[in-house]
């Protein structure tokens, strides 16, 4: 039997986020409630009760991995995600474009970590940038690859590296006119190594002569000269995060002999997938926005059944929403995903042959605006599913679902349904 597995990133939700109660419980879902009659209801706590989960540790562990054992970072997972190839030994990171004040002897006060959002020329600053060696390390080699807008990430190949280093990145911004408080925060970092060796120590003299070579390279670059002079934050500094190194993950299709594939709009979703053994489908339209083309998907979903026993589709704009406290957006959404994704899903496939999981990697709250450690509904459909009398799906639903409160394991208690479980014991 084949498996579809689906995740709304920050599906969940509180009674407080508005006068209906959570976007989910306020949205009118009859295809999932229709779902909902026929399968089995219950709570996910993506990682584990009162712990609040990143989306990359939170889909490791609800696709059956152990994040405290085998989470490295999540820069790894970007390289993947956006077609870098990356070896043992690489470090990876996660990597902005971003504005910052003239750079003097002092670092710099970053003004925009996304530089505008910049739109075009991300190419011509990638290509500035791979013409710069590196003096503090000449048998290091890094490649630099934008992916959309602002983002990007960066791959450091060589002899006595280490993924145990700070990040440049304040996480702040500051205007000129700010107080001097909040301008001593949102000076760019000076990476650090957090391990006592020469490699961290190594690695973090790396990081830091990146980012001052970069401004060096993009301050005057006619990307920039042309986006001031239109009025636009120029790119001229890059902003490093979430160093890591590829994590050893034991291929989905070894451990459940099923040939998996993985449609996603944005990169740390592919890129897990990708280092779980799955493959990366295109699907256009698929912007992991809002704007999401979610009819795609749900197509490109039911084309893969064809050649794929396990489907994993990622949806975003839920999150999107939630982060910027918007319920009506995240209540329109929901909708969408019902009407535009799961009813043209449901109308194609035979849930007599098919199993179905609906969830979400964690809950972002419309007035926290952020992952919060609330559990989140989730939802099993298929033909060895038992019903368990949930007529509604939502958050209040699947707490008196029959499949009470459990800890990730999603994607193998699906494929359990679908009778590809290992054996443990004799």
């Amino acid at each position: 039997m084949k498996a579809i597995l689906v995740i709304a990133d920050g599906l969940g939700g509180r009674p407080s986020d508005g006068p209906n109660g959570s976007c989910l419980q306020a949205a009118a879902t009859p295809t999932l409630d229709a779902l909902a009659s026929r399968g089995a209801l219950g709570l996910l706590d993506p990682i584990g009760p009162g712990i609040r989960p990143g989306s990359d540790t939170a889909h490791l562990s609800i696709l059956g991995y152990n994040p405290s054992s085998v989470y490295t970072g999540r820069g790894a997972f970007e390289c993947l995600g956006i077609g870098m190839d990356v070896a043992c030994g690489d470090v990876c990171f996660r990597a902005n474009f971003a504005t910052v004040e003239p750079w003097d002897d002092a670092l710099p006060v970053v003004t925009d970590r996304r530089a505008g959002r910049i739109e075009t020329g991300q190419a011509e600053l990638a290509a500035a940038l791979h013409a710069v060696a590196l003096k503090a390390a000449p048998d290091v080699r890094f490649e630099f690859a934008p992916s959309t807008e602002h983002r990007g990430a960066l791959i450091l190949r060589g002899p006595g590296l280490s993924r145990h280093v700070s990040e440049n990145d304040p996480h702040v911004e500051a205007s000129a006119d700010d107080t001097e408080e909040n301008r001593e925060a949102a000076r760019l970092q000076r990476s650090r190594p957090l391990h006592d060796d020469e490699a961290a120590r190594r690695t973090a003299t790396i990081v830091n002569e990146i980012a001052r070579r970069s401004y060096e390279a993009w301050r005057e670059h006619p990307v920039n000269l042309d986006r001031e002079a239109h009025g636009k934050h120029p790119a001229n500094v890059l902003l490093l995060r979430g160093a890591s190194e590829l994590p050893k993950l034991e291929p989905i299709g070894e451990t459940y002999g099923v040939r998996g594939a993985v449609i996603a709009g944005g990169a740390l979703y592919r890129g897990v997938a990708l280092a779980a053994g799955m493959t990366s489908l295109s699907c256009p339209g698929a912007t992991g926005g809002l704007d999401t083309d979610l009819t795609a998907k749900a197509t490109a979903a039911i084309d893969a059944l064809e050649d794929h026993g396990l489907i994993f589709v990622h949806i975003k704009g839920t999150d999107n929403a939630g982060h910027d406290g918007d319920g009506e957006a995240k209540r329109r959404f929901i909708e969408r995903i019902d009407a535009e994704f799961f009813a043209r899903l449901i109308a194609r496939i035979d849930l007599e042959e098919v199993h179905l999981a609906f969830t979400g990697d964690h809950t972002t709250p419309i007035r926290f605006g952020d992952h919060a450690p609330d559990p989140v509904p989730v939802m099993f459909v298929g033909p060895n599913v038992m019903p368990d009398g949930c007529t509604r799906f939502d958050e209040r639903a699947a707490g008196a679902g029959g499949l009470g409160r459990f800890s990730g394991q999603v994607l193998p208690m699906l494929l359990g349904y679908c009778d590809r479980s290992p054996k443990f014991g004799s």
